[in-house]
C-alpha cells in the first residue's frame, strides 16, 4: 500500500472539511482545541527551580558568615592583621557576597538571594565588631551605619523579593553577634536589635510573609531579654522590650491592613509563645525596677493588643478574624496573673466568686447553651479556676476558726449559687450533671457556713440548723417539682439525723434528749412523706 498517497488524500479531506467549517461558521473540534490549549499552557508554564541543592546553599551561607567571624577575630589568635584592616576586609567580603548575588540572579533568584543575605549578615557583624570589639567607631557612628545597612537590606529585598533572603538575613542579624561572642552584652546591642526589628517588620509587610515577622519577633525579644540579664539596666531593658512589642504588633496590624488578609488561626497561635515570653520577661524587668508597677503595665499591653484587634476587625466586617483566640488567650493570662493574683486584695478575692456567679445567673439562657468555638476555652478555664480556688478557700476558712467576714462572703456565695440554680432551672433539668454539681456545691457551702455560725452555741444547734436547711430544700423541691434537688438534700438530712441521734442525744440532758428525738423523728417522718410523693412523680 502506498502510504504517501493515503496521507495526501487525508490532507485533502481535512482541507475540504476546514473549508466547509469556515463557510458554515462552525467551531473547531473541542478535543483538538483542548489539546492545543493544554499544550500552550505547558509551553508557557514557567519552569520551577530545582530544590535538590537548596540545603547546600544554606550550608554555604553559614560557612560564609563563620568565615567573616573568623576574619574579624583573627588578630586575637595570630596578630598579623590590624583591627582596621580586619574590619575593612570583612566589609569588603560582605560587599562581595552581595555583588555575587546579582551575578547569579538570572540563573536562579531563590538560590542567588542566599548570597546577599549572607552579605547583609556580614555587614551587620562587621559594624557590630567595629564598635564593640575594637572600639574603632563611636556609638553614634555605629547606630548610623546600622541604619544604613538596614536601608540596604530593604533595598536588596526590593530587587530579589524572596522570603529566603529576608529570613536568612533576620536569623543571622540577631544571632551572629551572640553566637560569635562579639561582646554583645552592651547598650549598643539593644539599639542594634531594635533597628533590626524595624527593618524586618518593614520587609515583612512588603514580602507579605508572616513567617518573617514571627521569626524576627522570637529572636528580637529573646536576645534582648537575655542580653539584659548581664547589663543591670532593668528599666532600659523593659523599655526596649516594649518597643519590640509595639514594632511587631503594629507591623502585623499594618500587614493585615495593606495586605487585606487577616491572621489565620495557625498564624495567630504562632505568636502565642512569643507573647508569653515577652510577658514574662517584661514583667520580670519592670518588677525588679519598679515593684508594684508591673501588673499595671502588663494590663496596658493587653489593652493595646485588644484595641489593635478591634480596629482590624472593622476592615473585615463580613468574615471572622482568627486572631480573636490569640487576643482572648493573652488577655486571659494577663488578667489571671496581673489582676487576680497580684492586684486584687486578698479580702476582695472571695467576692469575685459572688460576682462571677451572679453574672452567670443573669446571662440569657441562649448564651449559656450556645455552642462556642475554641477561642473561649482558655477564658472559661480561667474563670473555672478562680471559682474553684475561691470556693476551696471559703471552705477551708469555714472549717477553721474564721472571722465573720468569711461567714458573710460564704452566705453571699451560697445565695448566689441558689440564684443561679433558680434562674436557670429549666436548662439545668436537661443537664442534670451540671445541676447536681451546683446543688452539691451550694449544700456543702451552706452546711459549712451553718457549722461556723452555730458551733459556738452548741452541737445540737448545728444539727438543728442542718435539719432545718434540709427540710427547706426538700420543701422547695416539692413546690418546684424538682426530683434532682430533693434527692440532693437526702445526704444532708442523713448526716444531720445521724449526728443528732448518735452524738447530740448522748451528750445532752434527758429532757433535751427526748425533745431532740421527737424533733428528729418528726422531721424524718415528714421528709419521708414528701419523698414518697416525689417518687410518685417518677412513677407517673
Amino acid at each position: 500500500m502506498d502510504f504517501s498517497l493515503l496521507e495526501q488524500r487525508l490532507l485533502l479531506i481535512e482541507k475540504r472539511l476546514g473549508q466547509i467549517e469556515t463557510l458554515l461558521h462552525l467551531p473547531a473540534s473541542e478535543e483538538v482545541s483542548g489539546e492545543t490549549v493544554t499544550s500552550e499552557q505547558r509551553t508557557n508554564e514557567p519552569s520551577k527551580p530545582p530544590k535538590q541543592g537548596n540545603w547546600l546553599g544554606l550550608v554555604a551561607t553559614l560557612c560564609f558568615v563563620l568565615a567573616a567571624g573568623f576574619i574579624i577575630k583573627l588578630s586575637i589568635e595570630s596578630g598579623w592583621l590590624t583591627p582596621e584592616r580586619q574590619i575593612g576586609l570583612a566589609f569588603l567580603f560582605g560587599a562581595l557576597l552581595i555583588g555575587s548575588g546579582f551575578v547569579f540572579i538570572a540563573i536562579d533568584k531563590y538560590y542567588a538571594s542566599l548570597l546577599p543575605a549572607a552579605g547583609i549578615i556580614v555587614l551587620y557583624l562587621s559594624n557590630f565588631a567595629a564598635h564593640r570589639l575594637y572600639f574603632l567607631i563611636s556609638f553614634e557612628t555605629a547606630i548610623v551605619l546600622t541604619s544604613l545597612i538596614s536601608i540596604l537590606c530593604i533595598t536588596l529585598y526590593l530587587r530579589f523579593r524572596h522570603d529566603i533572603y529576608s529570613i536568612i538575613a533576620a536569623i543571622g542579624s540577631y544571632l551572629a553577634p551572640v553566637v560569635l561572642n562579639i561582646n554583645a552584652n552592651t547598650l549598643f546591642s539593644l539599639y542594634y536589635f531594635l533597628i533590626c526589628s524595624l527593618t524586618y517588620a518593614t520587609i515583612s509587610i512588603w514580602v507579605e510573609s508572616r513567617i518573617l515577622i514571627v521569626i524576627a519577633a522570637y529572636l528580637s525579644i529573646l536576645v534582648t531579654g537575655l542580653t539584659g540579664l548581664g547589663l543591670e539596666m532593668d528599666s532600659t531593658i523593659a523599655i526596649f522590650l516594649a518597643l519590640h512589642f509595639l514594632v511587631f504588633a503594629i507591623g502585623t496590624y499594618l500587614y493585615s491592613k495593606y495586605g487585606a488578609e487577616p491572621l489565620t488561626e495557625r498564624e495567630s497561635w504562632a505568636f502565642f509563645p512569643v507573647l508569653l515570653i515577652f510577658y514574662s520577661m517584661e514583667y520580670f524587668y519592670i518588677d525588679r525596677a519598679y515593684p508594684g508597677l508591673a501588673p499595671w503595665v502588663s494590663i496596658g499591653f493587653s489593652a493595646i493588643l485588644c484595641s489593635l484587634y478591634l480596629s482590624a476587625r472593622q476592615w473585615f466586617p463580613d468574615r471572622a478574624i482568627s486572631s480573636r483566640a490569640l487576643v482572648l488567650a493573652f488577655s486571659t493570662i494577663v488578667f489571671f496573673h496581673s489582676f487576680y493574683l497580684e492586684l486584687l486584695p486578698d479580702a476582695f478575692k472571695p467576692w469575685l466568686f459572688v460576682a462571677i456567679i451572679v453574672g452567670i445567673a443573669f446571662l440569657p439562657v441562649r448564651l449559656l447553651g450556645q455552642q462556642r468555638d475554641g477561642a473561649f476555652y482558655l477564658p472559661s478555664l480561667a474563670i473555672f479556676l478562680i471559682l474553684v480556688i475561691e470556693y476551696c478557700s471559703m471552705l477551708m476558712h469555714l472549717l477553721n476558726n474564721s472571722t465573720y467576714s468569711w461567714v458573710l462572703v460564704s452566705f453571699a456565695s451560697f445565695a448566689s449559687l441558689w440564684l443561679l440554680i433558680t434562674r436557670h432551672r429549666s436548662s439545668l433539668i436537661h443537664k442534670k450533671e451540671y445541676g447536681l454539681s451546683l446543688l452539691v456545691a451550694a449544700h456543702l457551702l451552706g452546711v459549712s457556713a451553718l457549722y461556723q455560725f452555730f458551733h459556738e452555741v452548741s452541737s445540737l444547734a448545728v444539727s438543728a440548723s442542718w435539719l432545718l436547711y434540709a427540710v427547706c430544700v426538700i420543701a422547695y423541691a416539692y413546690f418546684r417539682q424538682d426530683k434532682t434537688m430533693a434527692k440532693s438534700a437526702l445526704l444532708i438530712l442523713s448526716v444531720a439525723a445521724g449526728k443528732a441521734l448518735l452524738y447530740d442525744t448522748a451528750s445532752t440532758p434527758t429532757v433535751v434528749r427526748i425533745l431532740c428525738l421527737i424533733l428528729t423523728g418528726a422531721v424524718l417522718y415528714g421528709c419521708g412523706l414528701l419523698m414518697k410523693r416525689i417518687a410518685s412523680w417518677q412513677d407517673n
